[in-house]
């Protein structure tokens, strides 16, 4: 791993306004989104002194912030030598992460499914079109707002199933999904794109059938994404 220390002007971080959260989830979500958009690439060292320097922060709640991300798979903390942002790779994506991916969700929908209400797909329905607003502006800061919102729709299915287990295995590679929704989604030619494929899945999900939801849900999580997982590993060589 290529290693670098995070000290530049564009990598810096914000004073944390404790009056909008905690001290801990401020940090780590600043730490999350910067890793996720790739201002944080892999491989750069993340110092605790300078996080908490720039954040106006001690270096206590740093630490745990850390900790908290190194267990989501996003850092990876090195005895002597520091810590550094974990590369996931289009390898763990296709290999791993999209297959568990799928596992999860059918068994999320399987059980759900039987018992969506109109409420439920309006829900759905609503983020979609939150997802279509966005996607009509064109830079970084859309994808992020994209990422959101398609880990926002899948979270949402995960948990009208009351699957305790399953949706504890989703949280714990959520992270990660994020970190391969962004690299992913920067591939698509329009970002209306992850609109459509979230507009189709709702159209099966509505039927209520699995004999139509698995089928879209499989091209949803691994058709679409290994489409552009191929066009990322040709860019990447």
């Amino acid at each position: 791993m290529k290693t670098k220390l995070v000290e530049s002007d564009s990598s810096e971080l914000p004073v944390l306004d404790r009056s909008q959260s905690t001290m801990r989830s401020g940090i780590t979500e600043a730490l999350r989104l910067r890793i996720i958009d790739g201002t944080f690439p892999p491989g750069i060292r993340i110092s605790e002194d300078w996080v908490a320097r720039e954040m106006g922060v001690s270096r206590g709640p740093v630490r745990e912030s850390i900790r908290e991300l190194e267990n989501e798979g996003l850092l990876i903390v090195l005895a002597y030598k520091g810590t550094f942002v974990n590369e996931i790779s289009a390898t763990e994506l296709r290999n791993t992460l999209i297959p568990i991916r799928l596992i999860l969700e059918k068994q999320a929908c399987a059980v759900a499914l039987p018992k969506m209400t109109e409420e439920n797909f309006q829900v759905l329905a609503g983020i979609v079109d939150e997802m279509r607003v966005a996607a009509k502006k064109k830079n970084l800061d859309t994808l992020v707002k994209l990422v959101e919102l398609d880990v926002q729709y899948h979270q949402y299915i995960m948990n009208l199933s009351e699957q305790y287990h399953a949706i504890q295995l989703w949280n714990s590679i959520q992270p990660r999904i994020r970190v391969g929704f962004y690299r992913l989604g920067l591939r698509h030619n329009d970002f209306q794109d992850i609109t459509a494929e979230h507009d189709k899945l709702l159209e099966a999900l509505r039927s209520k059938s699995s004999k139509i939801v698995f089928p879209a849900l499989e091209h949803h999580i691994c058709t679409d994404q290994f489409r552009l997982l191929d066009r990322l590993e040709s860019e990447e060589g």
